[in-house]
């Protein structure tokens, strides 16, 4: 017998116990049908296990659309201090760092808890191990027929929150993007994102487990910056890994795919100028002119990336400094400050972080995150056009898309309006003043947190539009 639902959820993710959680708030009967054997395992996954679930600087920069303007829509309908808010309702008191929110526990673990606590006290329906193989509208019933691998359903209104391709081992297939089409809706090519670069060159074995803090600019064919940004810079055996190459790498993905050259640029110096490096090498080949030049770098640099370095200037590991001019010097200095590499390939969806591309925004209402194709049809979180930079984004996009979502499905069903101009208030019936206090608290170094934020968030905001051709059709 075909079971009869309100409210049914495609997808047990972040953003799909959002949506379910503030629609049930509603007194809507809610089905989630999750594939994997638990609710939200990639969440356990984030900010290495201990849930960095948003930031407090937002600005339009931290996110990314062919619709650039989309996200910020989104955002703000439902932002860092609704979410602490939100999370605070259901038990989870938020820390800050450097404009990082955390939960005080430290644990992804105690986030994913609390919300599977109060899908379990609003009741909402939970099955998992049932995989969705197709979803249509009928239109007789004016309703969705949702079919899985066990059981047949009928739903007055469903929430696609499948989310996207990255990290297939948590579940996430890219199953959400064949459903959207059969609905007639278009999808941006989906690439991977926050993730590692594999560039050309034997040298990466010999830089293999180095760390260094210096920035990474990334540069298309044209020479044209695409992205700069600063941090610890992780070397590996096949390339370049870290933070500030993960918030590149959604670029490059997008250069690459339509077929041009990108160029990385690696400064391991930052903080130091060209002549004076040039100076320090003369000096120290001054105190001791009988040493190599891999003894001279010794100090400066960690050996591996030395061991690039000499390679790169051609000349051998032995070689003794008395035979090196100034003018070699300062070829050495504008390498450190400026070592070129092509870059092959972004590394692939299993080891990315999150997607870029997918449903076109242009498509789907921002005040609701309905579809603005069919009717009761919603469309949540990474599922959609829009990836956030590393630092809490995606969680805050996840968050924001699911609330939205859940929210207009409950004041649908109960005749109220979805005025987007309302604020954001707890359906639970709990009070939030202590919750709004502690946002306020938090507030406090936002100015900071943004001026410090404005130089790498600007320019790895340049390439911000550069997908806008990457859509597909049926």
């Amino acid at each position: 017998m075909m079971e009869q639902i309100e409210v049914l959820v495609i997808g047990g993710g972040a953003s799909g116990m959002v949506a379910a959680i503030t629609a049930a708030r509603y007194k809507v009967h809610v089905l989630i049908l999750e594939k994997k054997s638990s609710l939200g395992k990639k969440l356990l996954a984030t900010g290495n296990g201990k849930c960095n679930f948003t930031n407090q600087v937002q600005k339009a920069a931290c996110y990314h659309s062919s619709q650039k303007d989309y996200p910020w829509k989104v955002i703000g309908q439902f932002g860092w201090q609704e979410s602490v808010r939100w999370f605070d309702e259901i038990g989870i008191l938020a820390k800050e760092k450097n404009g990082y929110v955390y939960p005080a526990s430290g644990q992804a673990s105690s986030v994913l808890h609390a919300l599977q606590r109060e899908i379990k006290r609003l009741m909402v329906e939970v099955h998992t191990e049932e995989e969705v193989q197709k979803a249509a509208y009928d239109n007789q019933r004016k309703g969705f027929l949702v079919t899985t691998d066990k059981a047949e359903y009928f739903a007055k209104k469903i929430i696609i929150s499948t989310g996207g391709m990255a990290s297939p081992v948590h579940g996430s297939a890219g199953d959400g993007y064949r459903f959207a089409k059969k609905f007639g809706h278009h999808i941006v090519s989906p690439l991977p994102a926050l993730t590692s670069l594999v560039l050309e060159g034997s040298f990466c074995k010999m830089w293999s487990g180095t760390r260094v803090q210096g920035t990474v600019s990334l540069y298309d064919e044209k020479k044209n910056l695409l992205g700069k940004d600063t941090g610890e810079i992780q070397m590996t055996a096949y390339g370049i890994s870290g933070i500030p190459v993960f918030q590149l790498s959604r670029f490059a993905a997008v250069e690459l795919e339509k077929g041009r050259k990108v160029t990385l640029c690696l400064d391991s110096m930052p903080e130091y100028k060209k002549e004076w490096l040039a100076e320090e090498f003369l000096k120290r080949k001054q105190q001791n002119e009988k040493q190599s030049i891999r003894d001279l770098l010794e100090g400066m640099f960690p050996d591996k990336l030395a061991s690039v370095y000499v390679k790169k200037i051609k000349i051998a590991d032995s070689t003794c400094v008395s035979e090196l001019s100034m003018e070699l010097f300062i070829r050495l200095a504008e390498l450190v400050r400026h070592m070129e590499f092509s870059v092959r390939k972004v590394s692939g969806f299993e080891k990315a972080q999150v997607t870029a591309g997918g449903v076109c925004t242009e498509e789907v209402c921002p005040d609701t995150m309905e579809s603005c194709l069919c009717k009761g049809l919603y469309l949540t979180g990474e599922l959609l056009d829009v990836d956030g930079d590393c630092g809490g984004y995606n969680l805050q996009w996840a968050w924001a898309t699911g609330f939205l979502a859940g929210r207009a499905v409950g004041r649908n069903r109960n005749g109220e309006k979805n005025d987007t101009n309302q604020s954001v208030k707890s359906a639970s019936g709990r009070n939030s003043q202590k919750s709004a206090g502690r946002t306020g608290k938090m507030r406090k170094d936002r100015k900071r947190r943004a001026a410090s934020y404005k130089k790498s968030g600007g320019e790895a905001s340049a390439a911000g539009n550069s997908r806008n051709q990457r859509i597909s059709g049926h």
